[in-house]
């Protein structure tokens, strides 16, 4: 997934936004040596983020959301029931929801900073 699908991302992002920064976790596959060499010789800037810290992207606590919402019934049989039932559930999700997913970042960059980025944490 590295040459195929990352490195075209990366190098257009160094073209369109050349600021860019790919983020990623510190799960073992994203922080092993073969990825530090693939991104150092492609030249992409990248920042490691705590790996089991409170959630700071935004999107995650969604993710978390849709797929309960989602598999409330077990597991969806197709991909057509799939897009069908994410779709419904992306279109029902409250902004109240979101918008408590939002407030609550504060206290996770705190608990981040506590924790030095550690991986002390226990959502």
């Amino acid at each position: 997934i590295l040459m195929e699908k990352l490195l075209p991302f990366g190098l257009q992002c160094k073209i369109d936004r050349p600021d860019t920064i790919i983020q990623e976790d510190k799960a073992p596959s994203h922080a092993s040596k073969h990825q530090q060499v693939f991104f150092d010789a492609a030249e992409i800037p990248r920042l490691l983020w705590p790996s089991n810290s409170p959630d700071l992207n935004m999107i995650e606590p969604t993710w978390a959301y849709l797929k309960r919402q989602t598999t409330k019934k077990g597991g969806l049989t197709s991909r057509i029931l799939a897009e069908k039932a994410w779709k419904k559930a992306w279109e029902d999700l409250e902004q109240w929801r979101i918008r408590a997913w939002i407030e609550r970042i504060p206290r996770h960059i705190q608990e981040v900073i506590r924790l030095d980025g550690g991986n002390d944490y226990n959502e």
